[in-house]
């Protein structure tokens, strides 16, 4: 592919390096290689390699088109990590106490995987419920909070905290480096550390979503992050905490 190429050969790792580490062998195959994780940057182990932060993105080409509902809907799709079993508990369980409706959605028909949930009363399993990208932007337009829990092999953020920024939802999130970033605002974001969600939720919840400059918002899209990648001016560079 290389040797057919006439601009720059340029790769970009959407996940963190040390939950894929098989990527390390291709990454002097590129002559840019991006990650999301700024922890991977000064990471010892990729110190001979020449890496450049980015963040992921929203999918700009889709515009939000708000469905009215009833009640309060909080929202997390992903894959079973065991690692954020109890974590996703806790959260369901603390919504649950303070009225809100749940769609969380962990496609898997592994029985094993399944019996680490406790209450999976709370929970939609299944491969047939896997969702396909498309569905997932329909279930954005008619939800109210999206939920997100920080993959223990990684730091950086998932598209989850981009899309919430995109179609201004209220984000619950464990992964405490979004205060990193300028979009960050304690009325549209909750990080919460292990167990005090609960002393937070309730006064969270009660604040309206405070709508985030459009400078700010656009810097995210994929129009402008991949001109970053392609370097195509004009551009809004987009940078990761302390890079």
């Amino acid at each position: 592919m290389k040797a057919h190429t006439k601009n720059e050969f340029i790769a970009y790792q959407w996940d963190g390096m040390r939950r894929m580490p098989c990527t390390k062998e291709t990454i002097n195959l590129f002559d840019k290689f991006y990650v999301f994780d700024s922890y991977d940057i000064v990471d010892n182990n990729y110190q001979n390699h020449k890496l450049e932060g980015i963040t992921n993105f929203y999918f700009d080409m889709n515009k939000p088109q708000p469905i009215k509902h009833k009640g309060t809907i909080a929202y997390f799709v992903g894959t079973h990590v065991s690692e954020r079993v109890a974590d996703i508990e806790y959260c369901a369980a603390e919504l649950i106490e303070n009225g809100i409706q749940l769609k969380f959605i962990i496609p898997t028909s592994n029985q094993d995987k399944i019996n680490q949930y406790h209450c999976s009363d709370y929970f939609i399993f299944g491969a047939e419920n896997e969702i396909d990208f498309s569905q997932n932007i329909e279930m954005l337009n008619e939800i109210d909070i999206i939920v997100d829990f920080v993959n223990p092999l990684h730091n950086g953020l998932s598209f989850r905290i981009f899309e919430a920024l995109y179609y201004q939802k209220k984000l619950i999130t464990n992964n405490v480096n979004v205060s990193n970033y300028d979009f960050y605002h304690p009325d549209n974001i909750l990080i919460w550390h292990k167990d005090d969600l609960s002393q937070k939720i309730k006064e969270f919840l009660s604040k309206p979503f405070r709508p985030i400059d459009d400078e700010i918002v656009k810097k995210y899209s994929f129009g402008n992050w991949i001109k970053n990648i392609l370097n195509l001016s004009p551009y809004d560079k987009i940078r990761l905490p302390f890079q």
